[in-house]
């Protein structure tokens, strides 16, 4: 009896797309967040990402899976921190010829690294992922002062392949002259299942509106917050979480008499559950690139009411919940509103945070590694 070989079907494997994030840091702040946020999706979904961190601080845990690279750099004299984006950039090209990759998509997110991202060999390749108003850097800037700094966006993102989390944000790049050859608004990826996994735990409060965000008052405006908070005449306590200018804030409490109606609890870990059983969440920037909290707050079914600012918080608030957006500088309209939403809350739905759920987000990121755009997103 003839013994035949079995036929063996050859099976092609394809290799991973290979992604490569650049950054300033994975520290502090809502930017780190939603890069390794993206980085997970993408990582679930079969690709290889990389994050080159242009630092020593990496704070956050690093999904499983995903390999991040610190390229420090520091300056030993005038000259060298003068050309310390050349400089920076020529470490980068180092281990990048180490990797000896060839990557389907470059995304430097954060403004140092879009300033490095230019000098390397990356440069052509690479979207630079805007994630905060560029015309925030104009602000309080006059005369030749303003000159320069306009120069300056108009030399890094005029002409470039550029990401914004919101719209806002390419029509500010547009405003002060610096219009890239291509954009694309991407928004923030918002870990929907993550989020419902933590917003159960128990808090120590109830019946109470909260504020979660860094304590700045230069962006974030806690003063417009407790001067509304206190015209608005709900007797719920306000319960602020976020660290920063928590000795300024504090003071400012004591002058205005709100001591016992305004509760500081400093930086939460795991701020959801505070989110997710607050009557309301109150968000009172001058400026956001996003504003990544509204969007958390809504997926914990929480009502939110927010200053109307550049440039992100408009494009959460939409059709029925655009009511809560109050004018940037309105503090009575903030207080009126701030009352409404407690009186008469809106119903949150899975339809008004499904824009940012993480498929939805990678969708988008794996349409920039198999097209070329040729047109603004606007």
């Amino acid at each position: 009896m003839t013994k035949y070989p079995q036929e063996v079907e050859t099976v092609q494997v394809s290799e991973p797309r290979q992604v490569l994030f650049i950054t300033d840091h994975l520290g502090g702040g809502g930017a780190p967040v939603s890069i390794l946020g993206l980085a997970k999706v993408l990582t679930t979904q079969g690709m290889a990402v990389t994050i080159v961190v242009l630092s020593d601080k990496v704070w956050q845990p690093i999904p499983e899976g995903v390999n991040v690279l610190r390229v420090p750099f520091s300056h030993r004299h005038v000259i060298d921190k003068i050309r310390r984006f050349r400089l920076h950039a020529r470490k980068v090209d180092q281990l990048l010829t180490r990797l000896s990759l060839s990557f389907d998509l470059v995304v430097a997110n954060l403004h140092y690294s879009h300033e490095v991202i230019r000098h390397t060999q990356l440069a052509q390749q690479a979207w630079l992922c805007i994630r905060t108003d560029p015309g925030e850097a104009l602000l309080n800037k006059k005369g030749i002062a303003q000159y320069k700094q306009r120069r300056r966006l108009r030399s890094l993102y005029k002409g470039s392949r550029v990401i914004a989390i919101s719209h806002g944000i390419l029509e500010s790049l547009a405003k002060h002259g610096a219009p890239p050859a291509v954009g694309k608004v991407i928004y923030n990826v918002i870990d929907v299942e993550a989020i419902h996994a933590l917003m159960e735990g128990a808090v120590e409060y109830d019946d109470y509106v909260v504020y979660v965000s860094r304590l700045n008052l230069r962006q974030k405006r806690y003063d417009r917050l407790f001067r509304a908070y206190q015209a608005s005449g709900i007797a719920q306590p306000l319960v602020v979480i976020g660290d920063g200018e928590e000795e300024a804030a504090g003071r400012l409490i004591r002058e205005m008499g709100l001591e016992n109606r305004v509760i500081l609890l400093g930086k939460k870990d795991n701020p959801y559950p505070y989110i997710r059983q607050a009557r309301l969440l109150v968000l009172t920037s001058d400026y956001e690139g996003f504003g990544r909290v509204l969007a958390e707050a809504l997926v914990c079914g929480t009502p939110v009411v927010s200053t109307d600012c550049p440039s992100g918080p408009r494009e959460i608030l939409r059709n029925d919940l655009s009511a809560y957006l109050v004018p940037l500088h309105d503090e009575a309209a903030l207080a009126r509103q701030i009352a409404a939403a407690i009186e008469h809350p809106p119903t949150i739905s899975p339809g008004h945070y499904a824009r940012f759920s993480p498929d939805t987000i990678a969708d988008q990121y794996r349409w920039l590694m198999s097209t070329e755009p040729v047109s603004h997103d606007l």
